[in-house]
């Protein structure tokens, strides 16, 4: 599943980053179109404007000469309207070639001959107003000044059109790379959509056959659980019942035929009852254990730690005091949990210290508390390691064992000891661990031989 889901964000990934790129490319090429419409644009307003600059000096022209021949003032109109134009398509022209050095001083040319010649137009019309004789040298003299005038405007306008060409080119190309790009942009996101759609179909079916596997597996572990609590009721009815006719047979035998049993019928007799006892306990272990199992639905509520510790240590009273412990313990928070649950954790914890003390000192079991990050925890899940957990640590100086048990002693019916040396069922560990799976929560075991044992356990906080 991770490997599907590391493929599917990898390849999401790669696709976003070609996607962008694409885009980019595309907006990029968008902007250089549009910067090659303007300029072309320009261009053309250039054109339109040198042409309008050779008009309007025809204009002033004709103005000056109608004067001159018929001292008419109305032949100035145009004279004057165009002196006012010709600043303004000036300063446009040179603001539109103002990045081409070449054109701009083809500009500053025409205005310096264009001045001069404004200068003798102006002159000559003074002359008819002051009745003097115009001298005819400044009409070859206009003659020449606008030929070169003309002149320049045409290599200006050959210029401006071999820009306007070569910019229309561009344009062009830039145009099919632009249609090029958003064609593959296009394909591309189509493609996009097909794998991703793909990709989601098979890891949804992938997920909806894991899940009807999972669901099966569900129905055979409630199979088995109702096949656990049919024996945990076989245990509890129709295996104990013998048990205690043969207790009570034997009990019986020993009341009524004690005086006629020589001592090898006597021990026979402890030995069926020692038997039976322990037979006992194993199941009465066995379906505490069952009940766990089938029971983690149980009814949680805020359990005081402190109370329940405080209740088992008085149920063990007079194993403490028989075993001369000493208690050490601090102040336990409240957990979220099921009371019978806790108190049978306590019970089993607290009673395993008890049982397995030093010959050699008197026992002391200490009870520590503090908050812990869930990343101390060996084994856990990345997503808890950030979350606050109660860590509650149980510690004994008694005989201990050796650190390579410290997981086999969680394991139903392992035992470390003989029964000769140390009673009970190899269950109680068993059902500490299953509690605490119950609550979501975490066991472990530390020790070294003849140094003591130490279990700790951590319950979440939430």
């Amino acid at each position: 599943m991770k490997k599907s889901l590391r493929l599917i964000l990898s390849s999401f990934i790669i696709c976003v980053i070609l996607l962008a790129t694409l885009s980019w490319l595309s907006y990029k090429k968008i902007k250089e179109s549009t910067n090659y419409a303007i300029a072309v644009e320009d261009t053309h307003e250039v054109l339109r404007k040198s042409e309008e600059l050779i008009s309007v000096l025809k204009d002033y022209e004709t103005g000056q000469r109608g004067y001159i021949l018929t001292h008419e003032r109305i032949f100035l109109e145009p004279y004057y309207k165009a002196e006012n134009q010709i600043n303004g398509i000036y300063h446009t022209l040179k603001n539109a070639v103002r990045k081409n050095p070449q054109q701009l001083q083809r500009v500053d040319t025409l205005s310096g001959i264009i001045s001069e010649r404004i200068r003798l137009l102006k002159l000559n019309i003074l002359q008819v107003e002051s009745n003097k004789p115009i001298d005819k040298s400044t009409f070859l003299l206009g003659k020449q000044e606008m030929d070169e005038i003309r002149a320049i405007i045409n290599k200006f306008q050959e210029t401006e059109r071999n820009l306007l060409y070569k910019r229309r080119d561009q344009k062009s190309v830039n145009d099919q790379q632009t249609s090029s790009i958003l064609i593959m942009l296009s394909v591309f996101s189509f493609s996009l959509l097909i794998v991703c759609f793909f990709l989601i179909f098979v890891e949804l079916r992938r997920r909806l056959k894991f899940q009807h596997k999972l669901e099966n597996k569900i129905d055979e572990l409630n199979r088995s659980n109702a096949d656990l609590e049919q024996f945990a009721y076989v245990s509890s009815h129709d295996l104990q019942e013998p048990l205690r006719k043969i207790r009570s047979f034997s009990d019986r035998l020993v009341r009524k035929h004690a005086d006629a049993l020589n001592e090898d019928g006597k021990e026979t007799l402890e030995k069926i009852t020692t038997a039976a006892e322990r037979m006992q306990n194993l199941i009465n272990d066995l379906l505490d254990f069952s009940r766990l199992v089938n029971r983690k639905e149980a009814n949680f509520q805020n359990v005081n730690l402190q109370e329940t510790l405080d209740k088992v240590l008085n149920d063990l009273s007079v194993k403490i005091e028989e075993k001369k412990a000493v208690i050490i313990t601090k102040k336990l928070p409240y957990i979220w949990g099921v009371s019978f649950q806790i108190n049978q954790l306590f019970l089993n914890l607290i009673s395993n210290a008890l049982k397995f003390t030093s010959e050699n000192r008197l026992p002391v079991i200490e009870i520590d508390y503090t908050i812990a990050k869930g990343a101390e925890i060996p084994g856990i899940e990345d997503l808890r390691k950030e979350f606050d957990y109660h860590k509650i640590v149980v510690k004994d100086n008694g005989i201990g064992f050796e650190a390579e048990y410290a997981e086999k002693i969680f394991v139903i019916f392992q035992r470390l000891h003989g029964r000769n040396h140390y009673e009970g069922t190899g269950v109680g560990l068993a059902i500490c661990r299953r509690i605490m799976s119950n609550h979501n929560g975490f066991i472990f075991a530390e020790s070294q031989p003849d140094e003591g044992a130490t279990f700790i356990l951590y319950f979440p906080t939430k």
